[in-house]
């Protein structure tokens, strides 16, 4: 993307509606461009891009959650990729949001009554085999008349769960004992008991960070405070890195590493010939730019680009510079490459057939876009970036997020680990 991005594609990326295929174009043109980055960053007080959002917002609202949706997902009768998209949808709307937080509320109050007051005679033995699995919404709605059923359950949802409410207040009532008149003597005074409330259990943290503004905890069971806005996932992720220290591992890195120099030749004269990069590495970019060292003497130089059968891919014109930017490569595919060196009419090529192979991968599509997605929507966050990336295999990115967060948390020894656990020798 050479021209810089139009109104709607602005307020698009500031209300997260654009298509992954979208997204990378318009994040990799953000990385270059400074004035669209400046657009972007000033257009949270431009009162004329806001009016243009707050017009097109309304069209671009996903539909909302239904009432059997939100307590299906409450009761956790919902699995798989269903309930993965129903908690794709509480991470980013401010609506249902809060109401599935109030239904669960209101089932965990309710729940123990409606056992007890709208339990079903008792069957017989091996009969509860029989029947499907209910949720506490089912047996209100058992105990409700046909023709309130036929009302839209979500366009009355909070009058009926009040109704409800004052329903089990008062069958709780009822079934207090009546207290009984008595005629009793004068009341000694007894000395009085005190008795002491429990003190409820606080976590403590064993590892604090400041992360782009936000404190984080974790305690000693593992639970990662601070991040209610991140997804499931990620919570999960940044739990387990942080109790092991280490970021995740990523298995695309495998089959790349090599041994030897990052600058690969061969002898004596290969090494004043060799590639650089890319070489035992994942790329973000399917746009990789190739670099090698000068050869004296050399007229010029080609590059040759294999998949991972040694089919040759692409290769270059007759280079005259050091560096050749390839301008396009499928994604999710393993390459490697090697450069000759024309001089006099003999070719000398790099990396030697006795050394290894320059291999590199190109990250596939689903992972880029996500990855894309959190720094639009995580941009202040250097722990889950940084894990996002060294789980791609991304370790150059995701050492610089880390080094980040230790500028953040000099004193703090988890992030000094995570750095180390992707630093070092790539290849």
């Amino acid at each position: 993307m050479t021209e810089h991005l139009s109104p709607a594609q602005v307020v698009n990326f500031q209300r997260q509606k654009i298509a992954p295929a979208e997204l990378l174009s318009v994040d990799d043109h953000l990385a270059e461009c400074a004035e669209c980055r400046r657009l972007i960053e000033s257009a949270l007080n431009n009162e004329a891009i806001g009016l243009y959002a707050d017009l097109t917002a309304e069209a671009a609202v996903a539909p909302h959650l239904t009432f059997d949706q939100s307590a299906a997902y409450v009761d956790g009768l919902l699995t798989g990729k269903e309930r993965r998209m129903i908690e794709d949808h509480l991470t980013s709307c401010a609506r249902c949001a809060p109401l599935t937080d109030d239904l669960r509320a209101f089932r965990n109050e309710i729940a123990p009554e409606l056992d007890r007051e709208y339990h079903p005679q008792e069957a017989p033995p091996g009969a509860a085999e029989q029947g499907p699995r209910t949720g506490w919404r089912d047996r209100i709605a058992a105990a409700l008349p046909a023709p309130f059923l036929k009302i839209p359950l979500w366009i009355y949802a909070t009058p009926a769960l009040l109704l409800l409410a004052v329903a089990a207040w008062i069958a709780t009532s009822q079934r207090t004992p009546p207290k009984l008149a008595h005629t009793s003597p004068t009341p000694h005074p007894s000395p009085s008991t005190k008795f002491a409330l429990p003190t409820p259990e606080i976590a403590t943290a064993i590892i604090r960070l400041n992360d782009g503004g936000s404190s984080l905890a974790l305690d000693a069971q593992g639970r990662l405070t601070g991040v209610d806005q991140w997804p499931p996932e990620y919570r999960r992720m940044a739990e387990d890195a942080l109790s092991n220290q280490r970021a995740p591992k990523s298995p695309l890195l495998a089959g790349l590493s090599r041994r030897g120099s990052s600058l690969m030749g061969g002898d004596d004269e290969g090494r004043l010939f060799a590639v650089i990069e890319p070489a035992g590495k994942v790329m973000l970019t399917d746009r990789p730019a190739f670099k090698w060292t000068r050869l004296g003497g050399a007229d010029g130089y080609v590059v040759e680009i294999y998949d991972a059968q040694f089919k040759l891919v692409s290769s270059s014109p007759l280079l005259r510079d050091v560096n050749w930017t390839l301008p396009h490569l499928a994604r999710g595919q393993v390459y490697s490459w090697q450069v000759k060196a024309i001089s006099g009419g003999q070719e000398l090529i790099a990396p030697r057939p006795t050394a290894p192979q320059a291999k590199f991968r190109i990250l596939d599509q689903a992972t880029a876009a996500e990855i894309a997605r959190a720094r639009r929507d995580y941009a202040s966050s250097h722990l889950l970036l940084g894990l996002l990336y060294a789980r791609a295999g991304l370790l150059a990115e995701a050492e610089q997020e880390f080094r980040a967060l230790q500028k953040a948390n000099p004193d703090s020894g988890a992030a000094r680990k995570l750095m180390a656990s992707v630093s070092g020798p790539r290849h």
